[in-house]
């Protein structure tokens, strides 16, 4: 494959990040009810009704979220990539950001996948209904060691990149271990119903979250930033090499 053709899927891949963000935010986040996101102490019939209420903008939310979720594949494939550059040979740590960016989509499915069988049948027992609503926010919050294990490897090699140029300057890898570790407060999500602990809490919901957003944008920015980098030198060797041409075609024009 061409190297400029190889830099554009890469290019390609690296806006997936900023893709995925704004469709995750809208569908996921807004439409999906999830912004600001239903307390585990509601009892089954309200709800129910709260589903019903909203059954159109659920069910457009997270079956759109269920397709566009895979734009965090490129992404997270992406990043290995880049990773793996720094790492050099047996690049372990490059591999497991790829396994817990994987892991994490398919995290983010299931939930989404319960939200919609929730909504698929609303004149169901509302006690199935809360069932499967807390099957969706459980299995979010209480694997988020998947998303943890991605953020804390990513941040290691960037803290090991010595190169002239790093992928990630240092502050960015201390606050990807940080954002990463700020999901521990979820852990308590299976426990407790109500408040800054449960789902809905300010700790084990809005911080880590906001957190995540953080260092996802922060991180599609440097990627991108990488990308156009090493675009550069290939796109001024391609110019060199049309003005070489250019001239070669004048000399046999006046030749002739």
């Amino acid at each position: 494959m061409h190297e400029r053709t190889r830099l554009n899927y890469q290019l390609i891949s690296a806006w997936c990040g900023p893709a995925f963000l704004i469709t995750f935010l809208i569908f996921w986040g807004f439409f999906g009810q999830n912004l600001p996101n239903l307390s585990p102490a509601l009892n089954a019939i309200d709800l129910a009704s709260r589903y019903r209420a909203h059954l159109n903008d659920i069910r457009l939310g997270f079956i759109v979220s269920l397709i566009s979720v895979v734009l965090y594949l490129p992404w997270t494939a992406l990043l290995s990539t880049q990773m793996a550059r720094i790492e050099g040979d047996f690049p372990v740590l490059s591999f497991l950001q790829l396994l817990g960016g994987g892991l994490t989509v398919m995290v983010v499915s299931f939930s989404a996948f319960f939200w919609v069988t929730a909504a698929f049948r609303p004149e169901r027992d509302p006690t199935l209904i809360q069932l499967l609503s807390d099957l969706g926010w459980l299995c979010i919050d209480l694997q988020y060691a998947c998303t943890t294990l991605q953020m804390v490897a990513a941040a290691l090699v960037g803290l090991a990149d010595r190169s002239k140029v790093p992928l990630f300057p240092r502050w960015v890898c201390f606050l990807t271990i940080w954002c990463g570790l700020s999901f521990l407060p979820a852990s308590l999500t299976g426990v407790l119903k109500t408040g800054p602990f449960a789902w809905d809490g300010m700790l084990s919901y809005y911080f880590p979250y906001f957190c995540w957003l953080c260092w996802y944008t922060i991180a599609s920015i440097y990627m991108i930033k990488e990308v156009r980098r090493r675009m550069h030198p290939v796109d001024a060797l391609a110019f060199e090499v049309q003005v070489h041409m250019a001239e070669a075609e004048n000399k046999e024009l006046n030749a002739t």
